[in-house]
Parts: C-alpha cells; sequence; structure tokens
C-alpha cells in the first residue's frame, strides 16, 4: 500500500478548495490515496453543500468588502478561511476508510491530535468530528463523498480573524451577533492562544507526515499532481467560481435562525404569536442547559418582569416540562407553557442537527 503527500505550498483561496476536489474526480483505480498539505493565501467564506447561501452568508456584504464566497461538496457549515490555517485534505479510496463516518473522522483526526500534543497543546478528539482544547475547539474536520474518493478534510490553526467571520455571516439581530462573537471567544482556540511561540509551517508539516504515518501504518511518500490531475483542478477551480453554483440552494426562509459554536453549543433565535402579541427568546445552549437567554415581547403586558423569568431559566436544561415546572409559579400556566414551547422549540431543532450528524455518523 503507498500513500502520496504532496506539499502543495500557499496558493489561492479558490484553488485550496479545488485541488481536493479536482483529485477526487481525477481519481482512477490506479490512484494513490493522497494526502494534501495546503495554505490558502487569500481569504473567502466558505459554505457547506447543503447550504443556501444567500441565507448563511451576507452576500452584499462580502461583495463590498471584496471576500469571495465558495461552496463545497463536503457538508458542514459557513466559515471564514485564510491563510492562517493549514489546511489537511486526505483523497482516499473508500476502501481504505472505515465505512462509518465517525470512526472515519476519529482515524483522520488521530494524527492532528498527535501533531497538536507534539508542540505542547494538549488537544483531544471531540465526537463526532471535532479537536478540543480544555473545552474549546481548535479543528472542526468535514467528509464526503466526491468522484469516487472518499474525502476528509482538517486543519491546523494558526490564528483567526473573529471580526471578519462575526460581519460575513447573516445574523437576524445585533444582540445575535453579541451572542455569536461572546461564544466564539469563550469556545474557540488557536495555536496562538495556546503558545508562546508559533512553529513554523514546515515544522508542523514534518511532525504531521510522520504521525500520519504512525496511525496508517504506511509511509508516506513526497509525490506531485499529474498532469490530469492539474487539468482536473483547474476545471474544479473554474465549477466552483461559478454564481450558478453558489446559489444552486435555495430554500424557504425559516422563522427561527440557529448557528453552531461547535458540535455542543449552539445559539438560536426563535418568536412566536402569543395572546394578540408577539414573544421571542435569543438562546445560548451548552448541551442542552441554558447558558445566556435574551427574552423579548411585544404588545403584552404582565405582572411579571422578562429579568424575572430570565434568571428562572439560566443554567437549566431546555426541556420544555422543566421550564414549566419552573415558569409556572410566576408566570401562570398559560404563559409558562407559551414561554416554555419557544424556549424549547431552539433546542428541539439543535437536537434535529446533531441528530442528523449522529444518525450519518453511525451509517453503515
Amino acid at each position: 500500500m503507498k500513500i502520496r503527500c504532496i506539499e502543495a505550498g500557499t496558493v489561492s483561496g479558490i484553488r485550496s478548495q479545488a485541488i481536493y476536489h479536482g483529485l477526487a474526480y481525477a481519481r482512477t483505480p490506479a490512484t494513490p490515496d493522497t494526502v494534501v498539505l495546503v495554505t490558502p493565501g487569500s481569504p473567502y467564506m466558505c459554505i457547506g453543500y447543503f447550504q443556501d447561501a444567500g441565507q448563511e452568508i451576507d452576500l452584499a456584504w462580502c461583495r463590498d468588502h471584496q471576500l469571495p464566497v465558495i461552496r463545497r461538496e463536503t457538508g458542514g457549515g459557513a466559515v471564514y478561511i485564510d491563510d492562517g490555517q493549514l489546511f489537511v485534505q486526505w483523497i482516499f479510496d473508500p476502501r481504505s476508510l472505515p465505512v462509518r463516518v465517525d470512526q472515519r473522522f476519529q482515524l483522520f483526526i488521530e494524527p492532528l491530535v498527535e501533531t497538536y500534543k507534539f508542540f505542547g497543546i494538549e488537544a483531544y478528539y471531540h465526537p463526532i468530528n471535532d479537536v478540543h482544547v480544555a473545552g474549546r475547539k481548535i479543528v472542526g474536520t468535514g467528509a464526503g463523498t466526491i468522484g469516487e474518493a472518499q474525502v476528509v478534510t482538517g486543519n491546523f490553526l494558526f490564528d483567526f480573524d473573529f471580526d471578519t467571520m462575526l460581519q460575513a455571516v447573516n445574523l437576524p439581530s445585533q444582540a445575535f451577533r453579541q451572542a455569536v462573537q461572546d461564544n466564539l471567544n469563550k469556545y474557540l482556540t488557536t495555536m496562538t492562544r495556546e503558545l508562546e511561540r508559533l512553529p513554523a509551517r514546515e515544522e508542523i508539516a514534518a511532525v504531521y507526515r510522520q504521525k500520519c504515518a504512525a496511525t496508517l501504518g504506511v509511509e508516506l511518500q513526497s509525490g506531485d499532481f499529474t498532469d490530469a490531475e492539474w487539468q482536473a483542478i483547474e476545471e474544479q477551480e473554474a465549477r466552483l467560481s461559478k454564481e450558478e453554483w453558489l446559489i444552486k440552494v435555495q430554500k424557504q426562509r425559516p422563522d427561527h435562525k440557529l448557528f453552531k459554536i461547535h458540535l455542543g453549543v449552539w445559539i438560536g433565535q426563535v418568536s412566536k404569536p402569543y395572546d394578540g402579541g408577539q414573544i421571542g427568546a435569543l438562546v445560548t445552549l451548552n448541551e442542552g442547559l441554558i447558558t445566556g437567554l435574551e427574552l423579548s415581547w411585544e404588545g403584552l403586558e404582565r405582572p411579571y418582569t422578562l429579568a424575572e423569568i430570565t434568571t428562572l431559566m439560566i443554567g437549566h436544561l431546555a426541556e420544555k416540562e422543566e421550564l414549566i415546572d419552573l415558569l409556572m409559579p410566576v408566570t401562570g400556566a398559560d404563559d409558562s407553557l407559551a414561554w416554555a414551547a419557544c424556549i424549547n422549540q431552539v433546542y428541539e431543532l439543535q437536537k434535529l442537527q446533531t441528530g442528523n450528524v449522529t444518525r450519518l455518523a453511525r451509517r453503515n
């Protein structure tokens, strides 16, 4: 068995995505399993295959600031990408990887974790597809079938531009944007934050190759793209650049917004008509517990205050019955049900998303 390793250096943003797409589509039975290490040299926003670009990204802001938006063929959410990352891309024969997606992620993540540890960062696998350091995400990974290949992608995160990410994503309110900012800063980390001295990319690449070889039990042999692969990469670069590819997914606009910080931490906003008025909730959940909550109402007058019932619910599980029991002595039966249903909807939406990930991961 042979694994080819291509260190592609620094390339344009669009090419950093086109490489693994091109290799996957150019794959033949004679193509070796391939690991690519590459740095995106220009910034861009990247969205998952199933996302609606107009709903997830502020396309006008990105155009005004000359920030490209690229749809990839792997799943996951919208993310800002620039030269603060070193990409790791596996383009493998499906038979070379575990059938179950969760096991595939775990295999891919092992050499990433071991490389971070080598440089003094106490990283660990966070199921099903993240790497964490003391409860904070430092790597998110993605996977998908492209052409005849199985593709798995991840990165080494040197630094992250939180401000540009926050400006580029579509969020429904300033309060929501502030909640995202607070939680990104709390639950995302980088090598810059963890280390006093950043290792050179060449150092990281060399150590990663050793750890990857140890994990897979096969030496990585340096290689390059074939002529056919170069042609496929250029074709994919042209396809991924097209407007019709970017906007190919268009969904009905929902009455809620959900934003993932990492698999355990979510922010959601829901509003509902109630009793001739409107109630709303901006909720931050950590493993289902309410860690942030901002309530709103219009057209309603009540003897209690929003601050009063907000305080009651912080730290509690966002299950409807538990919330009703907390609220009923203060709000009465009808209002407790309405508020509980509003907040619980965010939890149910989050469980639907994480449930989809889990079902995908366990599918044989």
